[in-house]
């Protein structure tokens, strides 16, 4: 409407005017109007000489009034609902662009634009309330609650499970447990494990409670269980490097930010038709499992050593079943029970919490009984075999269902040509705005636009890979790569590669004012993102259908 004025280089240049006013002009009726209403901080009015201020007492409100009115001044006095007691100031301050009706909040700032020594000061003071903000926000305690339930109980815990452990974070109690402080630990620890959806024996048997158990935590529990001894002058134990090849996990040696696995992971299968979540399936490949159970054999025969792929740093060897020389550690677990039976309901107990179904059972002690009068060989075999068990790898109560499972069969050739898209998802963070870059643009030049966003880390014009636009829609006639991706712009040349910018996953067309009604997806969390391109079709809206015949059908649109 004329209030601004354009500017070649992209956005406007307008007049402002910066104006302070008050929010309540009488004592507000809750605390929570004040908490969400001011976004000020004030002093304590206590640190002010003796009559500054005049008090009015309300329903959880105290006001601090200067001159007994209600002004800017005027300073709140309540308790949110985590303890704290906040002082407010009932102030709030806007900007106003001159001649038009727009006008918007002023955010405060507390950093100096000079360099000053405060500066220091007042930006750890910055960093304390943003911790604050994080640590008292509204998502964090069911935040908490569901990824602890998920490590120590349940990958699907309900919604009353994480109400109730969500409760006791914010609390600070949970029955007798815990300070009555927000965020005490010993409270919400103690509402995970002794609420009913962690004790029912029922539970244990529905096919959507419980979890996988974490390759490291298995290992260690095994080791720890079965009585792990060093045999060797060593004073610490050295495992195969890198272990986390082996098993998927080793402590301190997660890829990336998220862990060795995220907590919203839908694995394939039943399970993800189900969409039920769980994060250790993320771990679950045949490399892995295969290295883990090879591992734990190993070590039940001869020890951490090199013997059959086991656990010990160097290159596999062949040993002979019992002979520890090659171990740096054995297990000294033994058992004075002379009947099988309780030999294997001792193992069971110390190796899944005495949940081995019957059926395996029957058939450890039948097999344990073979061995002997070999109590030694007898006591590998049934350790070897626990630990092959389902029970051995998960928190629940296995049912079998007594059915065969039925053997794959190839089907027989079509005869007709076939061809495959193969799709790498290459995991990790890449910096897409510096391997697309803008070249040469006209009439607007978006060059100059990348550099002046990009500022530092923008990739100079001269040490682009310039490639050719000038038959595409594109506002550029041609584009940049990054000079270390030669291989690709001889595939872009070559015809046989083509890019797609700007790429995302939106559940339909939207804009910046829409898209939180509009579309399902996380449209800023990377993982989720990964996550949605992975699957192709996250929402299942098309099922059974081809990522490319898909891009196909919506240009075609």
């Amino acid at each position: 409407n004329g209030a601004c004025t354009p500017l070649e280089e992209g956005g406007c240049l307008c007049s402002t005017s910066a104006f302070e006013g008050k929010v309540f002009n009488e004592m507000p009726t809750r605390a929570e109007d004040v908490l969400s209403n001011l976004y000020i901080g004030a002093y304590d009015p206590s640190s002010f000489d003796e009559g500054t201020y005049t008090i009015e007492e309300g329903d959880g409100v105290r006001a601090y009034l200067v001159d007994n009115e209600y002004s800017s001044n005027t300073v709140f006095e309540v308790t949110d609902a985590y303890g704290r007691t906040r002082l407010l100031k009932n102030s709030k301050q806007f900007v106003r662009i001159d001649g038009s009706g727009f006008s918007f909040r002023s955010a405060p700032s507390f950093m100096s634009i000079l360099n000053e020594e405060a500066s220091l000061r007042d930006a750890r003071y910055e960093v304390d309330a943003t911790i604050d903000h994080l640590l008292y926000h509204p998502n964090t305690a069911p935040f908490m609650a569901i990824r602890l339930i998920q490590r120590f109980v349940t990958s699907n815990p309900t919604p009353d499970y994480v109400k109730t452990v969500a409760t006791a974070f914010k609390t600070g109690k949970y029955d007798n447990f815990g300070s009555g402080k927000y965020g005490d630990l010993a409270a919400t620890i103690s509402a995970v494990l002794l609420e009913p959806d962690a004790l029912s024996v029922v539970l244990d048997v529905d096919p959507f409670h419980g979890s996988i158990r974490e390759p490291l935590l298995k290992t260690i529990a095994f080791m720890r269980s079965m009585e792990l001894e060093l045999i060797t002058e060593k004073k610490v134990l050295e495992l195969a490097y890198p272990f986390k090849n082996k098993i998927g996990q080793m402590a301190h040696s997660f890829d990336t930010v998220f862990s060795f696995f995220l907590p919203e992971n839908i694995p394939t299968g039943k399970p993800g038709a189900a969409m039920l979540y769980s994060p250790e399936a993320m771990l679950v490949d045949m490399p892995k499992v295969t290295g883990l159970l090879n591992g734990l054999y190993s070590t039940i025969k001869n020890g951490i050593s090199n013997c059959y792929y086991g656990f010990g740093d160097g290159r596999s060897v062949p040993c002979e079943e019992g002979d520890f020389n090659n171990a740096v550690a054995k297990l000294s677990f033994d058992t004075s029970a002379e009947d099988a039976a309780a030999v294997v309901s001792e193992l069971s107990t110390l190796l899944t919490s005495g949940r081995i179904s019957p059926k395996n059972k029957e058939l450890i002690i039948d097999t344990y009984t073979s061995k002997l009068p070999d109590k030694a060989a007898a006591l590998r075999i049934a350790q070897q075999l626990i630990v092959s068990t389902p029970e051995f790898h998960s928190f629940d109560t296995v049912k079998s269902s007594g059915e065969t499972r039925e053997s794959a069969s190839t089907p027989p050739p079509s005869g007709v040509p076939y061809k495959a898209v193969i799709f790498l998802m290459l995991q990790g963070g890449a910096d897409s705005f510096n391997m697309l870059v803008p070249h040469t643009c006209s009439p607007k030049d978006l060059y100059s636009e990348y550099k002046k966003v990009r500022g530092a880390v923008s990739m100079p014009l001269s040490s682009l890979l310039e490639i050719d636009a000038s038959s595409s829609n594109q506002a550029c006639t041609s584009f940049g790569m990054h000079p270390k991706l030669a291989t690709a712009k001889q595939l872009y040349d070559d015809g046989d590669l083509v890019w797609f910018a700007n790429a995302g996953v939106l559940t339909r067309p939207t804009n910046k004012d829409k898209y939180k009604s509009h579309t399902k997806a996380a449209l800023f969390a990377h993982n989720s993102m990964k996550l949605y391109i992975q699957r192709l079709d996250p929402f299942k809206t098309d099922v059974e259908t081809g990522a490319l015949g898909r891009i196909a059908d919506a240009l075609q649109k």
